[in-house]
This record gives structure tokens, sequence and C-alpha cells, in this order.
């Protein structure tokens, strides 16, 4: 029964129309219930009336007789001001109630805004080139700003003055090291596998197979363990670093640490930088180990004992040797924490920023530690070190 007799009850009708002209100042009285569910009003008739004078400069709204309204009311008046706009005829926003006003701002801000940010068009490979070169400087002035606030914390620490806390950093060492065993085995230990199967087809026509322990030996400790260890963690880790202060970022929480006067790279990046450098290396000797038993599988099914391929692995490999791969793993840890975090501090205020965020740290962190090894390479060379 009351479905019924509130069916029967019609709704107020929403009304706009022209009540009073002046010779250049009209007046529009919006009246009754505005609902997105009903027809929109023509903006049309109501502005046929205005024309009819071609002195009109002035449009104020009388209100007294609006009842409710949603975003109808807001578009209707959004297309009225298009109109009225073209037409040189002032539209009085100050005359609307206040929740409608702050509406119809905020519509009309947006449309400007986008103007503004495609104002100037790209039309030449010149302007291609001074855009990408800003945002280039951008990225290095926000780059070295950060070096030097990690360098700043991590003295503080040195000093006792550091507000972190390191007992989380035993929750980053879990989720760095322990929970990087599996994959770092699986992989080292296929790499070692193929590095020996390599060896093994030229090794063989000189009946030579023996060699390739010293091989695989050689390649796991000074290049590939601490590559594999490195990127993999690369692909885990710094992307999880920049995802998680990323979304720490978008949600203002990094700007309430600031706030509160703690500094984020103290509270947040060290801990994080502390478990990759305390990791990596254990992981890379533990990546050497997995591929030398890779190659041990290898070789052992070619006429090779267990006794040989040891013996020849301990006369391949040296404190040099065996050293470089670890004193690279300590750099390399730098370098994928610090690209993680970095990343994950400059990340935007939104979901997509996020994502780009994650992605970009695999990135710079597999780019800077493939850059860095190429450097160590040259170094050593130099130095004689091997």
């Amino acid at each position: 029964m009351l479905k019924l007799l509130r069916k029967s009850v019609p709704p107020t009708k929403a009304i706009a129309e022209v009540v009073s002209s002046d010779t250049d100042c009209h007046v529009v009285r919006l009246a009754g219930e505005w609902n997105i569910r009903a027809s929109l009003l023509n903006v049309g008739s109501v502005l046929d009336r205005l024309l009819a004078q071609p002195q009109t400069t002035l449009v104020v709204f009388e209100t007294s007789g609006l009842q409710s309204y949603d975003s109808s009311l807001v578009a209707y008046l959004m297309r009225l001001y298009v109109a009225c706009t073209e037409k040189g005829i002032k539209f009085e926003r100050e005359s609307l109630p206040s929740g409608v006003n702050k509406l119809l701002e905020l519509a009309l801000s947006r449309p400007q805004k986008v103007a503004e940010e495609h104002a100037v068009e790209i039309v030449t490979v010149f302007h291609r080139v001074g855009i990408w070169g800003e945002s280039a400087a951008k990225s290095w002035m926000k780059a070295v700003d950060f070096i030097g606030q990690t360098v700043l914390a991590f003295w503080n620490l040195l000093r006792g003055k550091a507000r972190t806390r390191l007992s989380e950093c035993w929750i980053f060492i879990q989720s760095v090291g322990v929970d990087a065993l599996p994959i770092i085995s699986l992989i080292s230990f296929l790499t070692g596998l193929i590095l020996a199967y390599v060896g093994a087809v030229q090794m063989k026509q000189f009946g030579a197979t023996v060699y390739v322990a010293g091989l695989v030996a050689l390649a796991m400790v000074r290049e590939m363990g601490v590559l594999m260890a490195s990127i993999i963690l690369c692909g885990r880790t710094a992307t999880a670093f920049a995802a998680q202060l990323g979304s720490m970022q978008a949600s203002e929480e990094i700007a309430a640490f600031r706030v509160l006067g703690i500094s984020p790279v103290e509270y947040l990046v060290l801990p994080r930088m502390i478990a990759m450098v305390l990791m990596l290396p254990i992981l890379t000797l533990y990546s050497n180990f997995c591929g030398i038993m890779g190659g041990l599988v290898v070789v052992t099914s070619m006429d090779v004992t267990i006794e040989q391929y040891y013996n020849m692995t301990i006369r391949s490999v040296n404190i040099p040797n065996f050293s470089s791969g670890l004193i690279k793993s300590f750099f390399f840890a730098i370098l994928i924490s610090w690209a993680g975090c970095f990343r994950g501090m400059a990340c935007g205020k939104s979901a997509q920023a996020v994502g780009d965020a994650t992605t970009s740290a695999a990135v710079l962190g597999i780019t800077l530690v493939v850059i860095a090894d190429a450097v160590f390479a040259v170094l050593f060379d130099a130095i004689n070190f091997f």
C-alpha cells in the first residue's frame, strides 16, 4: 500500500525559467527537485529568452525554491555557462548556493587545467629533445639528492644519531635472503649445468673433459654467481622495495614521517639497504656452490669422478678469484637496494605510478649492476688483480 502511495505522488518538477528582465540583467529562477533520473532541461529555452534583448550582459540566479539537487543541476549550469560565455554574457555564480558554486567551480577548473597542459604542442624534434633533456636533468637532480640523503643517513647511523629501527632489519633479511634461496638455487644450478655442457662440447675434442670443472668454477666465482644472485634480487627484492615505498608515498605515509620530524631515509631506507648488504655476499657464496654442483652433475656423467672434479675445482679457484665475486657483491647490494628505494621514494601518488616505479626499479637495478660489473672487469685487469 505504501509503495502504491509513493508511486502516486509525483515528484516536484525541476524548473529553470527567466522571471525578470532589466535592460542588461536577467534573473533565472531555479526551483523544484533536480534529479539525475529525470530528463535534463533544455538550455536553449532559457538562452533564447536571454538573447531576446541584445543588450543583455549579466545573468543572476534566484534559488529560494530549489528543494534538492544532484549532479544534474551542475551539468545544466555547465551547459548554460558555456553558452553564456560564447555569447559574451556574464554568468553570476555567486548568486548560486555555496555547494552548487563549489561543484561548478570544480567542474570548470578541470578543462582549463587540461587546456593549459596541452597548450604547447610538440611540433619539432627540438621540442622533443628539449623536453627529454629537461626530464633527464630533473631525474639526475633527484638521484643526486637521494644519494646525498642516503650518505647522510649512513653517517648519522655510524654516529648513533640515526632515527631508525635496526630490529626491522631481521624482517628484510628474511625477505632478501631466506625467501630468495629457492629461486637462486634453481637458477644458479641450471647456470652451472649450462656452462658445463658448453665447455664439454669443446673439451671433448681434446680429451680434456676434466678441465670443465675449472671452467665452471672460475665462471661461477668470478662472474656468474654474483651476477645471477644480483639479477634475481633486482627482479624480486628491488621491485618489492619500490612497491612498498611507492604505496607509502601514494598514501601520504612518507609525508606523515616528514611532518613528525622523522627522516624517511633513516627510518625506511636504511634497514632495507643494510639487509641487502648483509645478505647478497652470502647469497653469492650459495650461488657459487649451486653452480659448481650443476657442473658436477654434467661432468660426472662423462667419465670424470667426483674426486677429480673436486681437485680440479680447488686448483682453479685461488684467493683473488674467490674474493672478486664477494667484493663485487657488496657494491652490487648497495646499487640494487638504492635503485629500489629511490624509485619507491620518487613514486607518484597513483596506482599507475606505483606500477611504473616497480618496473623502473628492476630496469635501473639491472642496468647499474651490469655497468658496475663492466667497470670492475676493467679495474681488476688494470691492477692485475688476478
